[in-house]
């Protein structure tokens, strides 16, 4: 359980080709950016997690292994996909695809820089979904969460794992916090719809598997070189993530 304690949590949004890079926002990595960082992976002995991987260690039922790191991509784009499920499975590396439930197959309505990308269908999910590749929730309709009302939010929660389940004929655990948007209402009614993590970006937490509704996670960007890689998967600085973001906690409540 220790070695979970600084678990990296890679998010990844787009990762797409160098000619269509500029058409996006910050939230993109060049395809051969992401095969090296894929192959530091390798190099450096991490073993991929999924959810249900978590799950199993967390009961006791599995052992952890050394080095554990999480890949997950946001909002399931068919061009990403298209992209990293060919290096992930030269490599054998796990990964996990959060979807929006609402959109499957169309293109998203959120990204307000460009006209939107096309989303994996459900034939594609159902064709997919597998040892290496899992999918999860990232809610029904891509809404600030702790904006909706408790009724909203859980109504779009239970939708959204009810919907990929029958999908995919798998559990679905997580559940992704479009724009790492959350409060106490909405991981309570996250676990109420019955998953068993909440998927965030930033966290008051000074561990990553603190709080299993707030799960942290490192923010891959376009300007990361690889030495950047190197430290972001390093547990030091998920250490520092922790006390730095536990601080900052701290003085919000102390200012109030």
């Amino acid at each position: 359980m220790e070695k979970l304690r600084y678990l990296p949590v890679l998010m990844y949004h787009n990762v797409i080709d160098k000619k269509t890079a500029k058409k996006w926002n910050n939230f993109h990595v060049e395809t051969i950016q992401f095969e090296k960082q894929m192959d530091i992976l390798v190099k450096r002995g991490y073993t991929c997690l999924n959810f249900e991987d978590l799950e199993n260690i967390l009961k006791g039922q599995k052992e952890s292994p050394e080095k554990p790191v999480m890949i997950t991509f946001d909002d399931a784009y068919l061009e990403t996909i298209n992209n990293v499920i060919p290096i992930l499975a030269l490599r054998k590396l796990k990964s996990v695809f959060s979807v929006v439930t609402g959109c499957i197959g169309k293109k998203s309505n959120w990204e307000k820089e460009i006209d939107g990308s096309l989303t994996i269908s459900e034939e594609q999910i159902q064709k997919y979904t597998g040892t290496l590749v899992s999918f999860e929730s990232h809610t029904e309709n891509h809404a600030y969460l702790a904006m909706c009302s408790v009724q909203d939010a859980e109504r779009d929660l239970v939708n959204s794992k009810n919907t990929l389940e029958s999908i995919t004929g798998k559990k679905v655990r997580a559940v992704f916090y479009p724009y790492g948007n959350y409060n106490e209402n909405v991981k309570s009614c996250a676990s109420k719809a019955g998953y068993m993590f909440g998927i965030a970006i930033a966290s008051s937490k000074r561990t990553v598997l603190q709080d299993y509704f707030e799960i942290r996670r490192v923010f891959i960007k376009p300007t990361d070189s690889l030495v950047d890689f190197k430290r972001k998967i390093a547990p030091w600085y998920i250490w520092f993530r922790g006390f730095r973001e536990a601080c900052r906690a701290w003085r919000r409540r102390h200012d109030e």
